[in-house]
């Protein structure tokens, strides 16, 4: 499970765009919020937030998605009921203004919420420091109570697969290019980082089905190669193609030595046909007759007697 929080000073426009996704977005639970348009319900929040003047960055804002095959078993309540819980174990309360929309145009379904930090008697009821990493342990929490897998737990499943599918593509990659496509087919994109020294310095791993255009800002999909395993370096990485390649090399030569033998053989087999046959052709075309003395004297004899 995915998740985000921040705090931050917002405007409208972010209740809108909670509010539309495209025209698929679905409000499923809000609190202490009168009006149903967008601008409405941020002067009601914005009202709220002016009662104390000590906090800048009144709203918390963020968003829970599951992975598609978790998330299309959840029903909309229940992904509300996990934010709510979460929520309230960072410090929002039933006095705490709030909106959570449902999107439904990515291929993972998720809620968004905006929360006021600031209750309708003034107080702030969310600590801002840290709030990423506490709103993320709230979830987890929530999670393991409701007998859902984890971000953590999914995160180890998925490198896990990667990890597997990279060490099977690099016993017969001889580059990155082929690299990357061989992983591609398996249904991973390869991002390689450069640098003018190193070449190739880094490697982060996406599964295809996690790509996610609409939040790769708030959270980018994947892992980097440290974070999949700390046995196997770019270094590493780099000498295993390179081994790959020179075997290739290798194999190629040997393959054209054994190949110019075998011509070799052949042309000594047909150097050695055609003098057989030679040879042949010569002894059928000698005469079968050879003349003797005899015959020379018989020749004689003829010629005197005329």
């Amino acid at each position: 499970m995915n998740n985000s929080a921040t705090t931050r000073a917002i405007t409208k426009i972010a209740l809108e765009y909670n509010g539309y996704d495209k025209g698929t977005a679905e409000m499923v639970a809000s609190n202490y919020l009168l009006s149903s348009t967008a601008e409405g319900q941020f002067l009601e929040m914005k009202t709220v937030a002016d009662r104390n003047t000590n906090v800048r960055k009144w709203a918390l804002t963020g968003y829970i998605s599951q992975p598609d095959e978790i998330g299309k078993k959840l029903t909309d309540l229940e992904f509300s009921e996990i934010a709510t819980k979460a929520l309230e174990k960072i410090g929002v309360t039933d006095k705490n203004q709030f909106r959570f929309d449902i999107h439904n145009s990515t291929k993972q379904k998720h809620i968004h919420f905006i929360v006021n930090r600031i209750d309708i008697s003034g107080k702030c009821t969310v600590k801002s420091h840290d709030i990423g990493r506490r709103f993320g342990e709230a979830v987890r929490e929530v999670c393991k109570e409701k007998g859902l897998l984890t971000d953590v737990e999914i995160g180890i499943q998925k490198k896990a697969e990667m990890l597997k599918n990279l060490k099977e593509t690099l016993k017969t990659a001889k580059n990155f290019d082929e690299l990357i496509l061989k992983m591609k087919a398996k249904g991973f994109e390869i991002q390689l980082s450069t640098n003018v020294k190193d070449g190739v310095s880094g490697m982060r791993i996406v599964m295809e089905k996690d790509k996610n255009p609409n939040t790769e800002r708030i959270y980018k999909a994947g892992y980097k190669l440290s974070e999949i395993t700390s046995k196997l370096k770019i270094a590493d990485i780099k000498t295993i193609l390179n081994e790959n390649n020179v075997k290739k090399l290798n194999d190629e030569t040997i393959f054209s030595k054994n190949s110019n033998l075998e011509n070799n053989g052949n042309q000594f087999k047909s150097n050695s046909i055609i003098s057989e046959f030679g040879k042949a052709i010569e002894e059928f075309l000698q005469p079968t007759y050879t003349s003797s003395s005899e015959d020379e004297l018989l020749k004689k004899k003829k010629r005197k007697s005329r």
